[in-house]
């Protein structure tokens, strides 16, 4: 299947290389637009933003993989009953994982999590409170309302960044977009001068500076977007 950022960045390739071909008709520079735009997608653009993705459909597993195991264990009582029931609300993804660990302990998958599955502070918070819980016993939902708000708390920091990045990726859009078609108009409208100007390197390497510009601002602009921080992650970034 077709990664949707693959079509995105490929039509956005194809869009630059047209537009500085119809601004200066060189197709050398064009071509060498196109082939700039293409090697940042498929290296730098789209890399970034699936391993954002990435990271926060993990985040989003793990902390309804910790609120449902909580709730759980207080009904329940017992660990193993508890992760077993909690398994059965996961996705397929994760529930076949599991099963691939059928001889295990329900300990050792807790544990197997930890190391390969979810790469966050608040999931080895929680082991170190279903360690507790299992020494000492107690009420768990008290024992785990810190972690439960910290949990939260990260979850609608993922979400506000991801809101405020489609906002952020639309005005770009818009801002550029009406950037190109007064460049592409100017070439229809002026006609004398284009043609006055159009082998000019001053005029070239003008436009030029513009595409790369515009470059250089999808990647800030990306970078930005996709920085995290969540407590704990980035020393378990080889994980997602």
């Amino acid at each position: 299947m077709i990664n949707k950022y693959f079509i995105i960045f490929m039509l956005i390739s194809m869009v630059m290389g047209v537009s500085y071909y119809i601004a200066t008709s060189n197709i050398i520079v064009a071509s060498s637009i196109l082939l700039l735009f293409m090697v940042l997608s498929l290296f730098v653009f789209i890399p970034k933003l699936k391993k954002f993705n990435a990271m926060s459909t993990r985040f989003n597993e793990c902390y309804h993989f910790i609120n449902n195991f909580i709730i759980s264990l207080s009904i329940k009582k017992v660990v193993g009953a508890a992760f077993e029931n909690t398994v059965l609300t996961m996705g397929d993804d994760f529930i076949n994982l599991m099963n691939k660990l059928e001889n295990s302990t329900s300990r050792e998958k807790l544990e197997y999590l930890s190391s390969n599955y979810f790469p966050f502070y608040i999931y080895r918070l929680f082991i170190q409170i279903v360690d507790l819980y299992e020494e000492e016993g107690g009420d768990i939902l008290e024992m785990s309302k810190y972690l439960l708000q910290e949990a939260r708390h990260n979850e609608e920091y993922l979400l506000s960044i991801t809101s405020t990045s489609k906002h952020k990726y639309l005005e770009m859009s818009l801002l550029w977009g009406i950037t190109l078609f007064i460049l592409v108009l100017l070439r229809f409208t002026l006609t004398d001068f284009f043609v006055s100007i159009k082998n000019q390197l001053f005029y070239i390497v003008g436009i030029a500076a513009i595409f790369l510009f515009i470059a250089l601002s999808i990647f800030v602009l990306i970078s930005r977007s996709t920085e995290t921080r969540l407590k704990g992650y980035k020393e378990h970034e080889k994980v997602i």
